[in-house]
């Protein structure tokens, strides 16, 4: 299949706004590729590239994009695949001079959104969950049957390439073991204690640590710890290994996070134990500078059984005859009134952790799955910020300003200092409006961005704040969300980095 052709799917996929319309989409592009270009096309249509980050910078996009198309023949998805493999070899400028050849061959529309998919900036609302299930719909798969076959191969790509080589008959063959990697099942958003209460009587709660995400698994003397991106960083965590040693038994796989303490036993903000995963070198310095304590909430397979059917409390029940240390196991406990879950979340605040987790006790493990059984609830902060910059978007929000680049004041109050962006929380009214109003207060513009002068104020909404070299106020907003628009407010009077400095004095 020629590149051109999935861009086209893309731009259709981004003009439906349907879910069943663009898994339709899906399906149609699918049944296009052959199966040396299936792990590839579903890679792409999903905006993602096996390679990963290519470590390119903004500004050699911005080139490659400007650079002027040539009447070669346009090139397919597999050579799209090569060069960017090619690319990712490639240090420094290099990946500019590797990929200009490829451009040329490329039609405007083509090169914008080769190099989103790059940036990982493709939001034309194939998401993961649509393509899973237009997988399942290629091979009349049922929701529970491409659910498991997900499970035990957590890679769409490679999944489709599966699955066209050895038809509906070869989940049957699929199973879960030891030393391959699930992808981990994820918890949906809520901001309510009291939906949580009202909505679910048969739940968990557990605290919500600030921590990485770990899959342990063992096979007698051998352990390999997995990330929830699926890599192998056992290497960055000898201290986990060695304790799941010491669990008298030979086969089985964990879910749980590692946590950061300090010399008070107190969790650390997740940066500072990321640094532990950036580490090739001096393992032993990193250990004795951030001590590391696994905290285990499920476990998958257990003397050669698959346990994701079993409800979660089964789960629980096994895990806890496993694992008899509680030191290694997440706190829990099941609410028995309203008032339980908010003094539970008080709990977990109060001892430095995020927030807390609910999880329905009959629910079985869902690989990559965001629904209704796992929640987390997070403290809150909103703050009052102004709009450096928006970018252009993608797919659906194709001609529409997005990304939102934000500001704070500094303590002076006579500089505006980026703190993050985002482009969430933006309903379709909020889109319409900043397209038609943030170009009136253009400064200068490039091919992705229109940057203005400090005139909106938007009240954002987020869960932490972080340090972060990436911006001119060394801070960060994680998990930023646009509330609304104050119009009511003048960018004279939204918040300074001072306020953002007490929220992450923490972090020191």
């Amino acid at each position: 299949m020629l590149f051109k052709n999935l861009v086209e799917y893309s731009e259709r996929i981004g003009k439906t706004s349907s879910r069943h319309g663009k898994i339709a989409i899906i399906l149609g592009f699918l049944k296009k590729l052959s199966q040396r270009e299936s792990e590839i096309g579903v890679n792409f249509i999903s905006g993602k590239i096996s390679q990963g980050k290519l470590s390119l910078a903004s500004k050699g996009l911005v080139l490659l994009v400007k650079i002027r198309g040539s009447m070669e023949r346009p090139p397919d998805l597999l050579a799209i695949d090569r060069a960017l493999d090619l690319a990712g070899k490639a240090k420094g400028r290099k990946k500019v001079e590797v990929l200009g050849p490829l451009f040329r061959r490329l039609s405007a529309p083509e090169k914008k959104f080769l190099a989103a998919l790059i940036s990982g900036e493709v939001h034309q609302g194939a998401g993961e969950g649509l393509v899973k299930m237009a997988i399942a719909g290629c091979f009349g798969l049922l929701g529970a049957e491409i659910d498991q076959a997900y499970l035990q191969k957590p890679d769409l790509g490679s999944l489709f390439a599966y699955l066209l080589q050895h038809g509906k008959a070869g989940i049957h063959r699929l199973g879960i073991s030891v030393f391959h990697p699930v992808k981990p099942m994820l918890a949906q958003i809520t901001e309510s204690i009291d939906d949580l209460a009202n909505e679910y009587r048969d739940l968990s709660i557990e605290y919500k640590y600030d921590g990485v995400r770990v899959q342990v698994h063992r096979k007698q003397d051998r352990i390999r710890i997995f990330s929830r991106n699926l890599k192998d960083i056992t290497i960055h965590f000898p201290e986990i290994a060695d304790m799941v040693r010491t669990i008298p038994l030979n086969e089985f796989i964990l879910d749980g996070e590692a946590i950061g303490v300090d010399n008070k036993g107190k969790p650390v903000p997740f940066q500072v134990l990321a640094k532990r995963t950036m580490r090739k070198k001096n393992i032993k310095k990193m250990m004795a500078q951030i001590p590391v304590v696994p905290k285990f909430f499920d476990i998958l397979y257990f003397d050669k059984e698959d346990l994701t059917s079993k409800a979660y409390v089964e789960r629980v029940r096994i895990l806890n005859e496993v694992i008899i240390d509680r030191t290694y196991l997440v706190d829990w406990e099941k609410p028995r009134k309203k008032g339980d879950v908010s003094q539970f979340f008080r709990r977990s605040i109060q001892a430095g952790n995020e927030g807390i987790m609910a999880k329905l006790l009959d629910a079985p493990y869902r690989a990559g799955k965001r629904g209704k059984y796992w929640f987390k609830l997070k403290n809150v902060y909103t703050i009052d910020c102004v709009i450096l910059a928006a970018e252009w978007g993608h797919g659906r929000r194709e001609g529409l300003l997005s990304n939102l680049h934000l500001g704070v004041l500094d303590e002076t109050k006579t500089k505006y200092l980026m703190v993050g962006k985002t482009f969430k929380g933006l309903t379709d009214e909020i889109l319409v409006w900043f397209t038609e109003h943030l170009p009136a207060l253009k400064v200068h513009e490039d091919a992705w961005t229109v940057y203005v002068r400090p005139h909106v104020v938007v009240e954002i909404a987020f869960n932490e704040v972080q340090k972060s070299p990436k911006y001119d106020s060394k801070f960060a907003l994680r998990f930023a969300r646009v509330k609304r628009i104050r119009k009511d407010k003048s960018a004279r009077e939204i918040n300074t980095i001072l306020d953002l400095v007490k929220l992450g004095r923490s972090d020191d």
